[in-house]
């Protein structure tokens, strides 16, 4: 089996075993949530355009995804100082705190599953997604925060 069609199989079965754990943050939601958080880490909430280009989604699909965790009280849509016809978005204190229960359910997800390996393997595993992610990502567009 290729590589390609490996790779697919865990990204598949990592997927199944996370919907299977249950939690309050659907994919699309947390992988939001990630990119809000890292904004935020940076000092700089983000535009709406800028996070549905981040995503390769349109603006109208995250508008709506913003919509839903602004209603669950998730994220908080501010004026955006430079254009009042935007907004600003940041994660509440709610916000935060289901992304890191989130993170802390996939963790042990994970955890769990390598929990017989050799920490060899864990690590060499570690570096070689490391490497990869790194390579896949410098092949992307880069996201640019405008604001």
């Amino acid at each position: 089996m290729q590589l390609s069609e490996q790779l697919a199989r865990a990204f598949t079965a990592m997927g199944r075993a996370i919907s299977q754990l249950g939690g309050e943050l659907p994919r699309a939601d947390f992988v939001v949530l990630v990119r809000l958080a890292q904004t935020s880490d940076a000092g700089d909430p983000c535009r709406l355009r800028d996070l549905a280009h981040a995503e390769g989604l349109d603006q109208s699909t995250m508008s709506r995804r913003i919509a839903s965790l602004a209603e669950r009280g998730l994220v908080e849509r501010r004026p955006d100082p430079d254009d009042r016809r935007a907004h600003r978005l940041q994660l509440t204190e709610s916000g935060a705190a289901a992304l890191a229960a989130e993170r802390a359910r996939r963790v042990s997800l994970v955890t769990d599953a390598l929990a017989g390996w050799d920490e060899s393997d864990k690590a060499e595993l570690a570096r070689l997604l490391g490497k990869l992610t790194d390579t896949l990502d410098s092949r992307r567009t880069p996201w640019r925060h405008t604001g």
